[in-house]
């Protein structure tokens, strides 16, 4: 039973919330009432729900949280469930039992508690001080525990999580959390072209590295800026998250190796200290620029869900540019970045990029959404007819708000390009709100490089590309009634849009004839 327990609350953690529940009742746990264990882990669930919530349901969640971690604690008195129990009191609404039960935890605490790490126990006691509403002593208490464990930093971003809820349910302000925060989060980018001066730059960009704490940076490795400063994040002990548009050794050659053999040399110096490298697009010198805008959306995403994992920030550089509003993709990065409404720094160089024309012919970076009104294989016509013909209209009307690049069906699936990020999942969001009850749905979302060539048939443009064939094989894996995205879509979403609903990990899936791919379920902020 433990190991059950185990894989759901990893579950969980993950964000998958949904996947959590289905495990929790295959296991037959939503009929034990004589297993603290379970009830903690229903307790946890519940809590999750709760706080995704608003109003009356986030008050009831917390309510049936809040009942599941007592009866927990009845069975076997422990610091756990109880601290838990008295914040969700808190959010239901009933202050004095939280303080009752934040209590009965100092209790426990001063009494003795065996085989708890010095993190946990001090922060579950600056928890128990925060509902008790002494705030010096809980802060006292939390940079105790953070002390202790200074890189723990997913457990610290648990606990802030929670002092932000508990500060918020207090009416009471929680800027002095921010002291506490993880590391934050660098997309970075900029120009090839160097000044002479480059200690000089070196040194500002290392103040400024300091300056916003940054412990984890998202960026290519081309010659010059970017790896100016992805050398500056490993000589401060950064993680280095490399993003390459196209393979590395197309990469090299197109970015790195026409500036000198010493820049192949710390390219690889780099590439070697990296704690992840990701290539996205294509290595072909048509598709290269294009590679570049994608790579760059997926690095400012992944930056971006670094940055909420770890209720931390994120925050960008960019070497060159002296405004967002220049020519070229730094400052097209910067613009997107500034839309968002995130921080940013940009440090002007003397020696700006070329002007970048664009060309048609080239691939173009594309969202594709593949939709699925069938409820599974082998449907007869009747089943066509009610499910697709019938439902048609509606779904013209939910689209007929974002223009849309290219639509097609194949044997049973639409597949609908857009031009942005932003474009495909208000379209996902709309055809949900439209078609979700009403019949059999589930829809899925991939960002990649498409060409535009005039079909030598029709004499009619047409897209062509790999993004839609990997949208649609994603769509056989998407549960009934959800919304899956690849990762790329995820990041890419994350880089585009601040709050744009929920990202859930679903977990790295095997598609058929492509390498395994993460994939997250795309869910609204509110399911209630």
């Amino acid at each position: 039973m433990m190991s059950r327990v185990l894989a759901i609350t990893a579950q969980a953690r993950a964000g998958a919330l949904d996947r959590a529940w289905q495990m929790f009742r295959e296991a037959g746990f939503d009929r034990v009432a004589d297993d603290p264990a379970v009830l903690s882990l229903k307790g946890r669930l519940l809590k999750d729900e709760a706080l995704l919530l608003a109003g009356e349901a986030r008050r009831q969640h917390a309510r049936e949280a809040a009942a599941a971690y007592s009866a927990a604690a009845q069975l076997s008195p422990a610091p756990y469930p109880l601290i838990n129990a008295a914040t969700l009191a808190l959010i239901a609404g009933d202050t004095a039992g939280s303080r009752a039960l934040a209590a009965d935890v100092q209790e426990l605490l001063q009494a003795g508690v065996a085989d708890e790490t010095p993190y946990w126990l001090g922060a579950t006691e600056a928890e128990a001080l925060l509902l008790g509403g002494d705030r010096d002593a809980a802060e006292t208490a939390l940079a105790r525990a953070i002390g202790a464990a200074p890189l723990a930093w997913e457990d610290h971003a648990s606990t802030l999580r929670q002092f932000g809820v508990i500060l918020a349910e207090q009416g009471a302000p929680a800027a002095w959390l921010d002291a506490y925060r993880p590391p934050r989060s660098l997309h970075f980018a900029g120009h090839m072209r160097l000044p002479e001066d480059v200690a000089a730059l070196s040194d500002s960009i290392d103040a400024l590295l300091e300056q916003e704490r940054v412990g984890f940076g998202y960026g290519a490795l081309a010659a010059g800026a970017d790896l100016l400063i992805a050398e500056r994040l490993i000589a401060r002990g950064a993680e280095l998250h490399v993003v390459l548009p196209g393979d590395v050794a197309a990469f090299v050659d197109r970015s790195v190796r026409p500036h000198g053999e010493g820049w192949v040399t710390r390219f690889e110096a780099a590439l070697a200290e990296a704690a992840s490298v990701q290539e996205m697009g294509e290595a072909s010198p048509a598709a290269f620029m294009p590679s570049v805008r994608l790579a760059d959306l997926v690095a400012m995403g992944r930056a971006a869900m670094q940055a909420g994992l770890l209720q931390s920030e994120a925050v960008q550089l960019l070497l060159g540019p002296a405004s967002v509003d220049e020519v070229g993709q730094s400052a097209h990065a910067g613009g997107l970045w500034r839309k968002a409404g995130r921080r940013q720094h940009l440090l002007p160089l003397r020696a700006p990029s070329g002007p970048q024309g664009a060309d048609r012919t080239a691939p173009q970076v594309i969202s594709v959404l593949a939709v699925d009104l069938l409820g599974g294989e082998g449907e007869d016509f009747v089943a066509l007819d009610r499910d697709v013909a019938g439902r048609l209209p509606a779904l013209r009307q939910a689209l007929c708000a974002t223009p849309t690049l290219a639509i097609r069906w194949t044997s049973r699936r639409l597949l609908i390009a857009f031009e942005g990020t932003s474009q495909a999942y208000g379209a996902a969001v709309r055809l949900s709100a439209t078609l979700g009850a009403s019949g059999p749905f589930r829809q899925a979302l991939h960002i990649g490089l498409a060409t535009s060539i005039d079909d030598p048939v029709t004499g009619a443009p047409v897209l062509l590309g790999g993004a839609f064939d990997l949208a649609e094989r994603l769509l056989g894996v998407t549960t009934a009634g959800a919304t899956f995205a690849s990762e790329a879509f995820a990041a890419s979403l994350a880089a585009c849009e601040a709050d744009a609903g929920r990202t859930e990990l679903v977990g790295e899936i095997a598609l058929v004839g492509q390498a395994p791919t993460t994939v997250y379920a795309l869910k609204p902020r509110f399911r209630r």
